[in-house]
């Protein structure tokens, strides 16, 4: 019988007795993998451990506490799908801000619930320290949406229709510091993106039919492939930079809000 060949792994020296992040990865999940022969049905490592081991490794109690509270609230989450977004420009499809502030965690949670619900969203799903909020879209809520759009500009979230919120105690601080977490699908805010190409291709139309007064049907064809193209692409360089500016004013506006409630009284 053929023994199967053993996967390959890069051989990586250690300097000593320390270790560098990579090393620890791997040492943490090789002794996961033994620990879960050890005990059937148990999965994982109390992250009591974990923190008393990067502690052992140098790395700072409140750091490790921080970080394990942003793992809780899920703003350690990668997005891969934004991956496509960021780099065509648009920006990412889920914008996500994040802040340790005063607990506790009950009074913050109710803080932010209370915010929703004046942006005008109702609880869609709710886990405890996370819940998803969806845009009301009974005629008192869309009356009170589509006027802040055009004229009172108060509400923060008018071009949002989706919203998920975390609120979890950061480990070690007795209720005394709660991690936030908001993150908003912003794909709404593409919308003036969409605009600016349809312009674009309509001003190309424009062009085009310009061309044929002027040159005839034959050339008139290649006038409208050209001005039409040009015209997308305009659209889309001035669409992107102002979904982009959208993007980034609605972050400024959720990171102040989240100021407000760190130095509240």
């Amino acid at each position: 019988m053929t023994r199967k060949p053993s996967r390959a792994v890069p051989s990586m020296a250690v300097d000593g007795d320390r270790v560098d992040e990579e090393q620890i990865a791997l040492v943490l999940r090789r002794a996961t993998e033994l620990d879960g022969q050890a005990h059937a049905g148990r999965s994982g490592i109390d992250l009591a451990l974990i923190e008393e081991a990067a502690v052992e490794a140098g790395l700072s109690r409140e750091s490790v506490r921080r970080a394990v509270a942003e793992l809780r609230a899920g703003a350690l989450a990668l997005d891969d799908a934004d991956a496509g977004s960021t780099r065509s420009g648009l920006g990412p499809a889920t914008l996500t801000v994040s802040r340790c502030v005063p607990g506790p965690v009950q009074a913050v949670d109710d803080i932010l619930r209370r915010f929703l619900h004046k942006e005008q969203f109702h609880l869609r799903r709710d886990f405890g320290a996370n819940s998803s909020w969806d845009r009301r879209q009974d005629m008192p809520a869309r009356v009170r949406v589509s006027l802040d759009k055009g004229v009172h500009r108060r509400l923060l979230l008018r071009e949002i229709e989706r919203v998920e919120i975390a609120v979890v105690e950061e480990p070690g601080s007795s209720g005394g510091t709660a991690m936030v977490r908001v993150a908003v699908d912003a794909r709404p805010l593409r919308r003036v993106h969409r605009t600016a190409m349809g312009r674009g291709a309509a001003f190309g139309v424009v062009a085009a039919a310009g061309g044929l007064a002027l040159f005839g049907i034959p050339d008139a064809l290649l006038v409208l492939a050209g001005a039409t193209g040009s015209g997308v692409a305009v659209g889309h360089v001035v669409g992107s930079a102002r979904c982009r500016t959208s993007l980034e004013d609605l972050e400024v506006a959720l990171e102040g809000y989240l100021d407000g409630i760190e130095r509240r009284g």
